[in-house]
């Protein structure tokens, strides 16, 4: 009925409309930025907009209806919550039949046709990497984290729920049960702390834990935190100056997600303090980011309203937010990491957009690898940028061990019809801000959803993990009953640095 209702409304309009174009424009200005960044009708391809978000930007507006029960738009079993939220709906908002029809029009008369693609050269051929696949198979891969830790690999799968310990060897040690999707690892002087997704799809369902793992013999493991809503990121740290470890966790959820603060009580009890009530948090990273020696929380948020944030912490447990950098809807936010780019002590970002999950893919420009600038006051700039479609994760390092920083990235979102190599990138820094971009050639044999770093073998440089999932559907080219039929849940670069 929905897309009815769409079409009618903008044939009835389309006449009119084309003599005042810039009244549509000024009406999106208005409402599309009500509820994030102004969405230009370039960042889309034409059929996008007219098939996929603009009768969802219709539902959420308020005048289109919607279909109850939808489980891709809100699940049946938290319907009412969500659909009565305001942060979600506008439901009251005063926009007329004929202003939506403004605005349709003006994104249909100004969006591309199709959006250009260019192919970067990448070198299939790593001379400074080892590829190592393990002999433990796990069919459908479906790696939700990889973890470097003290000459150990932990690694998570949804599928079977379990978390897995091997050493660098890749000999398996041990596996615990501990529910769908284990996706964050931290490592505490008394134990590790591990969050639990409780589904890898995005959801409302309060199903996801952060649990502790004592290293003491015969404790057992104890769960900190529940009923949370996809929770897919937590950091530790004493925020309160207590001298107890507290938690930032980032429910990225659907519609109804947060990011907040669980001050710890003592006695493995945690009281949660709201930082952020929106959904999409995605990863944070802790610093003192204005040198009054309190610990502050920046956060990357994706889910519509996105950008990176930093929380100033105050003190006596208030925090002032701050929002840094702002990115449009369509971006796909999917990782930051602070680094020094400069050499001049303050921490810069270097940050990914390539989440392209939500409808069927296109190629997306804007998608890869940036760099922003700290100016010392925590404004940042960009400073550097590198194209790479479905872009989901970038580490800077010194990997080649020569004096300068090169970046390591995966895509879970690549061209696979026409550039599949692009799964995985190493940019290796030439100098003058030059990159040659490389790859392995069995680059294919996984589609690479996480990575991290890390001295796995102990040799005194930083070794790759990428971890595999097959659970997002792909153009048929054969790709995903290979990875189906080869079960491999990830592969170690080995650094030859050294």
């Amino acid at each position: 009925m929905k897309f009815i209702v769409f079409t009618t409304i903008l044939l009835a309009t389309t006449a009119t409309l084309a003599q005042s174009p810039d009244r549509g424009e000024t009406l999106s200005k208005i409402y599309c930025a009500s509820c994030h960044a102004w969405p230009e009708p370039a960042l889309l391809d034409k059929t996008s907009w007219e098939k996929y978000i603009l009768p969802r930007m219709g539902q959420m507006l308020g005048v289109l209806p919607l279909e109850i029960g939808n489980q891709s738009f809100i699940e049946r079993e938290v319907f009412d919550s969500v659909f009565e939220n305001p942060l979600v709906f506008r439901k009251n908002t005063p926009l007329a039949t004929g202003d939506w029809a403004a605005i349709q029009a003006f994104y249909l008369q100004h969006a591309p046709e199709e959006m250009e693609a260019p192919k970067p050269a990448v070198e299939q051929n790593l001379p400074q990497f080892e590829v190592h696949f393990p002999d433990y198979f796990l069919s459908p891969p479906s790696t939700t984290m990889v973890k470097i830790l003290d000459k150990q690999l932990f690694v998570g799968d949804a599928n079977s729920e379990r978390l897995y310990h091997f050493d660098a060897s890749l000999n398996l040690k041990r596996k615990a049960s501990v529910g769908q999707g284990a996706v964050s690892f931290n490592r505490l002087p008394d134990g590790d702390i591990v969050t639990v997704m409780g589904s890898f799809s995005p959801t409302d369902m309060a199903s996801g834990q952060v649990f502790f793992l004592p290293n003491r013999p015969g404790q057992l493991p104890m769960i900190l935190i529940d009923s949370l809503k996809r929770p897919v990121h937590t950091e530790a740290a004493d925020l309160d100056g207590d001298g107890l470890w507290d938690l930032v966790v980032c429910e990225f959820a659907k519609w109804t997600g947060s990011l907040c603060w669980w001050k710890n009580e003592g006695n493995g009890r945690f009281s949660r303090k709201m930082l952020r009530d929106m959904p999409g948090a995605i990863r944070t990273e802790i610093r003192d980011f204005d040198g009054d020696g309190r610990l502050d929380v920046m956060a990357l948020f994706g889910q519509g309203d996105e950008g990176i944030f930093i929380f100033y912490n105050r003190g006596g447990g208030t925090f002032d937010e701050v929002r840094v950098l702002q990115f449009p809807p369509s971006y796909g936010s999917s990782f930051f990491q602070l680094f020094d780019y400069d050499g001049d002590a303050h921490p810069d970002i270097i940050y990914t957009c390539g989440d392209n999950a939500d409808f069927p893919p296109i190629y997306k420009p804007y998608h890869g690898i940036r760099i922003f600038q700290n100016d010392g006051q925590n404004q940042f700039k960009e400073v550097f940028f590198y194209p790479l479609p479905g872009a989901y994760a970038a580490i800077p390092h010194d990997f080649d061990l020569d004096g300068d920083l090169d970046i390591a990235a995966i895509s879970f979102f690549p061209d696979f019809k026409n550039a599949p190599e692009q799964a995985f990138l190493f940019l290796e820094n030439q100098g003058n801000g030059r990159f040659k971009a490389q790859t392995f050639p069995a680059v294919n044999k996984g589609r690479w959803l996480v990575m991290d770093a890390g001295d796995l073998d102990g040799d005194g440089d930083r070794d790759l993990v990428l971890g595999a999932l097959t659970m997002e559907t792909v153009p048929e080219t054969g790709l995903t009953a290979q990875w189906v039929r080869d079960g491999i849940p990830f592969v170690i670069l080995e650094n030859k640095a050294r």
